[in-house]
């Protein structure tokens, strides 16, 4: 299966890489600096390009069977960026002909909102206000595409080892919302060829 990591050089996204190469995926990794993707691999080739440009975000969806993207925002300022990327990807992958899409989002975006605690609502619409907006906006798009898309919603991300038992719901009710990046991205590459959540927007935690 040959599948697109977006965000490849972040946090997730290199974790995602290193873990799809290990199970024996044929991974693509778009970056605007593909000399600081994982290591060179047989099965790994590196692509340049930018979010805001739809051009070389259709070069790298051609040829691929499913696209993970793990492309987060840059600034806590206000912006369009996870806006203009979601429009791009949405139109490269129609053009391409690739349904498959699994996307890293947050708990507390979009319909998410009323699920945060007291604490986690007050810095969402405070000190996170512009990334919240710019995501809902990009998120919104992707979920009135015909893509078949899943939209994963972790909740603190840490840098721990995995420690499985990854758990999903639309209904938060005894999750933690707290996740280890290694989990995340184990959860999201399943996506990849599971059914459960297709077309869904699941909160993980343990």
């Amino acid at each position: 299966m040959k599948v697109l990591v977006i965000g490849a050089t972040g946090l997730t996204g290199k974790l995602a890489v290193q873990q799809l190469l290990l199970q024996g995926y044929e991974v693509t990794a778009f970056a605007r600096n593909p000399a600081d993707v994982t290591p060179a691999h047989a099965s790994l080739r590196t692509v340049k390009g930018d979010a805001r440009d739809l051009a070389s975000l259709e070069a790298a969806v051609t040829g691929q069977d499913a696209v993970l993207a793990a492309f987060g925002p840059r600034s806590l300022s206000k912006d369009d960026l996870q806006e203009v990327f979601a429009r791009n990807l949405v139109a490269a992958m129609k053009k391409g002909g690739v349904k498959r899409l699994v996307n890293l989002s947050a708990w507390g975006s979009g319909d998410s909102r009323p699920h945060s605690n007291f604490l986690f609502k007050i810095i969402r619409d405070t000190l996170l206000r512009n990334v919240f907006a710019d995501k809902d906006r990009g998120e919104a798009l992707l979920i009135a595409s015909d893509l078949d898309w899943t939209n994963v919603r972790p909740g603190q991300l840490i840098n721990d080892p995995a420690r499985g038992g990854v758990k999903a719901s639309l209904d938060p009710a005894g999750l933690k919302p707290k996740m280890t990046r290694a989990d995340l991205a184990t959860f999201m590459i399943e996506q990849l060829t599971s059914d459960t959540w297709v077309r869904k927007s699941p909160l993980i935690g343990y």
